[in-house]
């Protein structure tokens, strides 16, 4: 059993898949394979008054869970959620999506993500 706070993580900027880094946007790997875990990832983002995540794909499944703040995901087939603290989003492996922070405080959000076996 590990036990550890959020704060205990680094904080590092956010990179899409491809390297790119994303403004305003961060993230902590609070559970990962140096933690352990090895069927998946727990990682907190935090993205910034006006910061933006780009369209971008993963193969991986995404399941999210809305900390704080109101923010808008979306994806490439005209589909758009605004969210709100206790929302919880479900991003299928593959589907382009994209999130915007709508709010006047940082969007806070927890993302689980199973790792791939020919990934590792």
């Amino acid at each position: 059993m590990i036990k550890k706070n959020y704060t205990d993580v680094e904080e590092k900027q956010a990179t899409l898949s491809n390297g790119t880094n994303v403004e305003d946007v961060t993230v902590r790997w609070l559970i990962d394979k140096n933690s352990g875990a090895n069927n998946f990832a727990m990682r907190r983002f935090e993205i910034k008054v006006g910061g933006k995540v780009p369209l971008h794909n993963h193969e991986q499944d995404h399941e999210i869970y809305i900390l704080s703040g109101t923010g808008r995901f979306y994806n490439d087939k005209e589909q758009e959620y605004k969210v709100m603290q206790g929302d919880v989003i479900y991003i299928p492996p593959n589907e382009k999506h994209g999130i915007d922070n709508l709010s006047k405080d940082n969007l806070i959000f927890i993302c689980l993500v199973p790792y791939l076996e020919n990934k590792n």
